[in-house]
This record gives C-alpha cells, structure tokens and sequence, in this order.
C-alpha cells in the first residue's frame, strides 16, 4: 500500500466491481470499483512510477457515468493508494454530495451487487 488510508476515510462498504469512467476537470479515469461511500479508480500513469493525484488531495466537482446514467459528486478525498494485480489504483472517498446524487449512486451500488450475487450463484 503506497498510501495508508486515515480513519476518518476508511471505506466500509463492500466493493462493487463494474466498468465506469471517473470524469475530474480534464481527466478522465477508467473506475474499478464502486462502493457506497466513494469510489476506486486506475491509476493513469501505469508503469511510469509517477502518481496523478496526491494523498488528501480533494477533487472537487467530479462526476462518474455508469451505463449511461451520470452521478455528480460535489467533493472526493484521495484516502488510498494501492498497487493490485501490477496496476495502481486510487481510493476516493466522497466527501459531499447532493441528496438526489446520493440516491442515484446508491441505487447503481445496489443494482450491480444484486446483478453480481446473481452471477455468483449461478
């Protein structure tokens, strides 16, 4: 783990696996994993050792697109990095968002571990 994550942005939720695309100012990241309190994402400088966020960074007015439906996201903190499988990855734990936003996002979460325990159990 190259950052450690602090207690106030542990994560609890279970992750969700699912394609999406992370859209922060110019950058657009390809998403891993969703979860109910934020949100994991690859890295994009894969292989030059150089990290595209900082610890603590706070990211602000971001938004994800997951199967065409849009969630914005008022602010996110860089919680973790960790390097999975040969990749690095970025934990973003949401720090503000609207309400309306809030219900979106979790009824995808929601969706998409029932659609995965479905597909366990077959």
């Amino acid at each position: 783990m190259f950052y450690s994550t602090l207690d106030q942005d542990i994560i609890h939720s279970n992750p969700v696996a699912t394609p999406f695309s992370f859209h922060y100012d110019e950058d657009v990241l390809v998403g891993r994993c969703l979860f109910k309190e934020g949100l994991s994402v690859y890295c994009p400088n894969k292989g030059t050792k150089a990290f595209h966020y900082n610890r603590q960074q706070k990211l602000k007015d971001c938004y994800i697109q997951v199967d065409g439906v849009t969630v914005y996201i008022c602010s996110l903190v860089v919680s973790q990095l960790q390097e999975i499988g040969g990749e690095y990855v970025y934990r973003l734990k949401i720090k503000s968002i609207l309400p309306a936003e809030k219900e979106k996002l979790l009824k995808i979460y929601d969706d998409k571990k029932i659609e995965i325990d479905n597909s366990d159990a077959s």
